[in-house]
């Protein structure tokens, strides 16, 4: 009897992720790679080998045979198809997204931090609009049949100051950005639903609070606190944490919440909706700058440094996250104590 052939597995669609090899971008590719999903990424070339320090210790091994122009970069969970392209690049974007047609696409690539964009609001908007609108008109010279679907990351920066009495913000509070940085983000998030409603793409929106945990670069306030206070426990650094506004109150999530979330939206989001990916809970830059301090194997003292302040604040920004519930069932798994006690554990390892 002539044995029957199996049939050869059909292969997954790849799923996109632009800015993956940034701080949420390598915590979402591990979470898709551990779902078995094959993963391209898409951004700048890495600034720095990849096989030390922060989530996945990928490992360059060279061109990927599974996809033409990129690289392939491999780590315990899985291998990372990595294509270095500037979103500004249209030609190149339109060019990757038909040959890869992916069934789904994160897109993370930003310029994001709020203090930056006031030192180079230009590159901060090309990057933040004119990339996205790279991305859309990709996905839109693509057959109808073959779109796939978008995950876009928004920025509470988007509302500006509110009163604190106003908040938790609901997804339909005005917006009023006070940065170059949250000014393109509210841009973005209006140039997507333009292409829902003009265009039909399927594009879900965030506006995503404040996120920390293991992989954050020193630019943002708790990395920034974790490594000073790591350096002054290994003698490597004075044990003086030089700060700017303490008094700001943010809603801060764990950045492997914001993961699950972003998955959990991809899924059962709505297409042109604005989901708030929060905590619903406010703390301030003190309150955790305290807890950091209370970790700490060695006293470390407190200074102001007017270097660290920005030409505008937001005092009290905090997220009502109830849409995002009810529509994916999603609730976050870590407390703020605990994403603190991840980087400061981190920061150590880092500097011994």
């Amino acid at each position: 009897m002539t044995p029957v052939e199996s049939p050869s597995p059909v292969a997954l669609p790849w799923t996109l992720v632009t800015g993956a090899l940034g701080f949420v971008g390598r915590h979402l590719v591990l979470s898709l790679m551990r779902a078995g999903l094959p993963v391209c990424g898409l951004g700048q070339a890495p600034a720095a080998p990849l096989d030390g320090g922060g989530p996945g210790g990928f490992t360059h091994v060279g061109p990927d045979p599974r996809l033409p122009g990129a690289d392939l970069y491999r780590c315990d969970e899985g291998d990372l198809a990595y294509v270095t392209l500037d979103l500004a690049e249209a030609a190149g974007m339109t060019a990757l997204l038909d040959r890869l047609r992916p069934a789904t696409v994160y897109h993370l690539a930003a310029q994001s931090s709020a203090a930056v964009s006031f030192s180079d609001p230009a590159g901060t908007l090309s990057v933040n609009i004119l990339g996205t609108l790279n991305l859309l008109e990709a996905v839109r010279a693509l057959p109808e049949l073959e779109r796939p679907a978008l995950l876009v990351v928004g920025s509470a920066e988007e509302y500006g100051p509110h009163p604190a009495e106003a908040q938790p913000l609901r997804e339909d509070a005005p917006l009023n950005p006070i940065s170059p940085y949250g000014v393109s983000k509210a841009a973005q998030t209006l140039l997507c639903r333009q292409y829902v409603h003009s265009h039909d793409l399927p594009v879900v929106i965030t506006r995503s609070f404040s996120h920390t945990g293991p992989g954050q670069d020193a630019r943002f306030v708790f990395p920034s606190f974790a490594r000073q206070i790591a350096a002054a426990e290994r003698g490597t650094g004075p044990a003086v944490i030089r700060v700017g506004n303490l008094e700001a109150v943010r809603d801060f999530l764990d950045v492997r919440d914001v993961v699950t979330a972003y998955r959990a939206l991809l899924k059962e989001g709505i297409s042109g909706e604005v989901y708030h990916v929060s905590s619903g809970r406010g703390i301030s830059i003190r309150k955790g700058l305290e807890i950091l301090l209370d970790m700490a194997r060695c006293p470390v003292t407190v200074e102001d440094d007017p270097e660290r302040l920005r030409p505008s604040d937001i005092p009290y920004l905090v997220g009502d996250n109830s849409k995002l519930r009810a529509c994916t069932g999603w609730e976050p798994e870590r407390d703020i104590t605990a994403s603190l006690r991840d980087l400061l554990e981190e920061a150590r390892k880092e500097i011994s």
